[in-house]
């Protein structure tokens, strides 16, 4: 038996559809469990990141409020004739912070105009000046205790946190501020946040909402640094409007992980818990290899008992297709093969037969449906070259310009997610529809992926720019219209990359340019569009 025939035998189809089959269980394996894996983790590990992060939360509460309540009984006990006596209110606040050291850089007395009138431990420079212009003074000064922004204090050069609260007379009137100044890398005080670690490349963070700023990190090099901007990190931007939980987002740095977020009530901080996916479902990628391993063995078993069961039941089978390839080689006359028995390869014969027949009629159609989308009837990305060819070519000889416009839906997977593959299926359609009815017929609508369209443009004057905004923002509002899918009231958005040519360029560069700036436009907040008016100069619109 020839390599040719061995190829083409039906015993070998069958040895590789059991094959197959072992393969399909496998993937199936592959990705279902690891799948209901990854959930139970998910479950298990985000319940551990929430005690882990409440305990670490619970902790810096607790120094929080124990520096605010021992500020305030020393303002309740700070004499205000010492107000008048900087050396002994110097010696006072030495003696006070000598007994409970916990504002590591001291305590400061500010009088109502901002001067620094008295600290201990003394720092060069501090007592004489001024910290009128401080916000967090202001508000102390107007009678309001509180925490301050933290930053880097201007006489110790470290990252410090200070506390204030307003020294008042017996009727009430603030007759200055005392502050207690703490570094945020002192020794039992942040230091949970900063040398904690989970896992092994796990974290926590601290959160200032207010201040927009990471208050401590595992990470040094994000203390004090301003937290990512919205639209980065969804998980981030949901706790700085107040949400508390856990849930698997991607970092500023691009890196997938599990968060866990808890609030610390005294400061309205929050904590992060959090620890990349990589590690934390690591199990997942272990029972992925036990599958590929066992499938092996499975195939091992499949080629065993199929090489030579199968080719004892097919044996009929085999006579047929050696008597077939004695006509072709002219060794016996051409004649209709005989039909042994009226079964599934009797059946087989016929419908070939009847294929062959049709092929010419189905020629057509197969034309159609290798240049056109199956679902919504568009060109697809073989014809959309095509004409892309055409209308460069066209440009460069008639000095004209055309616009290719990268479309990508907003706010489409939560449609398939929600209502099922069905109605995103109907919502693609209408889509198309829509699209359709906004362009000029000698221009193509293209659909080249899932939920990506590609709108091609030509015979463009100058100024073209214009034109194609024009063109961008009825196609950003087209789409934005409310969709009826299963009865409930659906919102599309889209993100538009635009690139312009003169002929100059081949068909993949402009449409390399048009995606890049699409993906520009989704980075700017989605629903807009960027002008690319070459491969690496972006204009954005929105």
């Amino acid at each position: 038996m020839t390599l040719r025939r061995i190829s083409n035998s039906l015993v070998t189809r069958l040895i590789l559809f059991g094959i197959a089959l072992v393969i399909a269980g496998a993937v199936g394996r592959y990705f279902l469990l690891a799948k209901f894996i990854r959930e139970d983790l998910t479950a298990v590990v985000s319940a551990q990141q929430l005690a882990l992060a409440e305990a670490v939360a619970r902790d810096v509460d607790y120094k929080i409020v124990d520096r605010r309540r021992l500020l305030d009984r020393l303002a309740m006990t700070l004499p205000t004739a010492l107000l008048q006596q900087p050396e002994k209110l110097q010696a006072w606040l030495a003696e006070r912070y000598q007994l409970n050291p916990v504002f590591s850089l001291g305590l400061v007395v500010a009088d109502t105009d901002g001067k620094i009138i008295a600290d201990f431990p003394r720092l060069a420079g501090r007592r004489g000046s001024s910290i009128a212009q401080s916000p967090d003074f202001q508000r102390a000064r107007s009678g309001k205790a509180g925490i301050g922004k933290p930053q880097i204090g201007p006489f110790s050069g470290q990252a410090v946190l200070p506390m204030g609260v307003p020294l008042t007379d017996s009727r009430g009137t603030v007759q200055a501020v005392l502050i207690g100044i703490t570094a945020l890398a002192t020794p039992d005080f942040l230091d949970r946040i900063a040398q904690g670690r989970i896992g092994e490349t796990g974290g926590f963070l601290l959160v200032s909402p207010r201040d927009r700023l990471f208050v401590a990190a595992g990470d040094p090099g994000l203390v004090l640094k301003p937290t990512p901007a919205d639209g980065v990190n969804p998980l981030h931007d949901r706790a700085m409007n107040g949400f508390r939980g856990s849930g698997v987002t991607t970092n500023a740095k691009g890196v997938e992980e599990l968060s866990a977020i808890v609030g610390v009530p005294s400061t309205g901080w929050f904590v992060v818990a959090r620890l990349p996916t990589a590690e934390a479902f690591s199990p997942v990628e272990r029972v992925r290899g036990l599958v590929i391993r066992h499938s092996f063995t499975a195939i091992a078993i499949v080629l065993f008992v199929a090489g030579f069961f199968i080719r004892w039941m097919l044996r009929p089978l085999h006579h047929a297709a050696n008597l077939a390839d004695r006509m072709t080689h002219g060794e016996i006359p051409l004649e209709p093969l005989p039909i042994v028995r009226n079964d599934e390869v009797g059946h087989f014969t016929q419908a070939f037969n009847q294929l062959l027949a049709k092929l010419s009629n189905s020629q057509a159609e197969l034309e159609r449906m290798a240049h056109h989308d199956a679902l919504t009837g568009l060109p697809n990305r073989t014809l959309l070259a095509d004409r892309m060819q055409q209308g460069l070519a066209r440009a460069q000889r008639n000095h004209t310009r055309i616009a290719l416009l990268f479309l990508d839906l907003d706010g489409f997977k939560p449609i398939n997610d929600r209502l099922g593959h069905g109605a995103g299926d109907l919502a693609l359609q209408e889509i198309a529809r829509r699209l359709s009815g906004v362009i000029r017929q000698c221009d193509t609508l293209a659909r080249i992926g899932g939920d990506e369209f590609v709108l091609l443009v030509t015979d463009l004057a100058d100024p073209a720019e214009e034109g194609v905004a024009r063109l961008a923002k009825k196609c950003i509002a087209i789409v934005s219209a409310p969709l009826q899918l299963e009865n409930t009231a659906c919102t599309l958005g889209v993100s538009i990359g635009i690139a312009l040519s003169d002929g100059s360029t081949n068909p993949d560069q402009i449409l390399i340019a048009a995606d890049k700036a699409m993906y520009e436009a989704k980075k700017n907040g989605r629903g807009g569009y960027v002008i690319a008016t070459d491969a690496a100069s972006l204009t954005n619109r929105g």
